[in-house]
């Protein structure tokens, strides 16, 4: 039982949600991007929420099956062809040996998510299946997948049909607002510079990876020259380099860095960042803890409820 690779795709990897409990090792959390798609596509094949899932990123894959099983794309909107006729995403797709899915055109987004009714054979590395491309470990010998490559699964079984919530069928545009609080360092930087950073609009640069997302516009510049030592950073934080652009990092992101934290992506816009590509919009919009608390937990209850039904 396999899913063949004919064609790799830009960048197709394996991830769940990701590894946990390693920071304090230097290891970061890797995984999905995006894990609310991810998640919706494990339920549409009645798999655990956390399993794992191939991310395509932009140019996807031609894949060949080799086992009768059921599979189920979200996230970002491709044109997908079974066989060279149209299916739809966010339904269960039943597919048989020797069926072929190409991912046509990009219509929005940056990501999707493959689910698949079968377990990888490959190895658990730090408790997840996720790939890690800066120390090679992890999926598919920690690297992308390529043309002629094969994925082995185990434990393949059928599953009941069924289709995304309308309210969970997302799309996504090219200009994006995240809501953020305060980081530590947000007080270096003078009431001006704050409001202006508030008030610019940046675009996604074509540097941007999963370790962190480059941005370019209004230079934010701190009036006086910082001495920062190593620091904590995590998924979602907003760096300011020397030249003034920010980076948000992303999940495969470092655990520490040296730049000031202009702030911290809250957790409930996290899966946003893994849906913008190059020259797409942000804009930034303060919120306090405890919005940023309370939107999650809004966020949870909405996804947990939809997905029960």
């Amino acid at each position: 039982m396999s899913i063949h690779f004919l064609k790799g795709g830009l960048q197709t990897s394996l991830q769940d949600l990701g590894r946990h409990g390693f920071r304090r090792y230097g290891i970061p959390n890797n995984g999905a991007l995006d894990p609310v798609s991810l998640q919706i596509a494990n339920w549409l094949v009645s798999k655990p929420l956390d399993s794992a899932c191939l991310e395509i990123t932009q140019a996807g894959p031609v894949l060949e099956f080799t086992q009768n099983l059921a599979i189920a794309v979200t996230g970002a909107h491709f044109e997908l062809l079974l066989n060279d006729r149209s299916v739809p995403m966010h339904e269960t797709l039943f597919v048989k040996k020797g069926d072929q899915l190409k991912f046509g055109k990009l219509l929005n987004g940056a990501r999707a998510y493959l689910a698949f009714s079968a377990e990888p054979n490959v190895p658990k590395i730090m408790e997840s299946y996720s790939t890690n491309f800066m120390a090679n470990f992890g999926g598919l010998g920690g690297r992308v997948f390529r043309n002629d490559d094969t994925l082995s699964l185990n434990n393949c079984f059928i599953p009941e049909t069924r289709t995304t919530p309308r309210d969970l069928q997302l799309q996504f545009g090219d200009n994006y607002q995240i809501r953020f609080i305060q980081g530590r360092e947000w007080s270096c930087f003078s009431h001006e510079i704050q409001q202006a950073f508030l008030d610019s609009a940046y675009h996604v640069t074509s540097q941007s990876n999963r370790m962190g997302m480059r941005l370019k516009g209004s230079a934010v510049k701190t009036e006086q020259s910082l001495s920062m030592t190593t620091t904590p950073i995590t998924a979602g934080t907003i760096q300011i380099p020397p030249d003034g652009q920010p980076i948000i990092t992303l999940a495969d992101g470092q655990t520490t860095g040296g730049y000031p934290r202009m702030g911290q992506v809250i957790t409930a816009d996290l899966p946003v960042l893994g849906q913008l590509k190059a020259n797409d919009s942000i804009s930034f919009q303060e919120v306090e803890i405890k919005d940023a608390l309370d939107l999650l937990s809004q966020k949870n209850s909405m996804f947990n409820r939809l997905l029960s039904n």
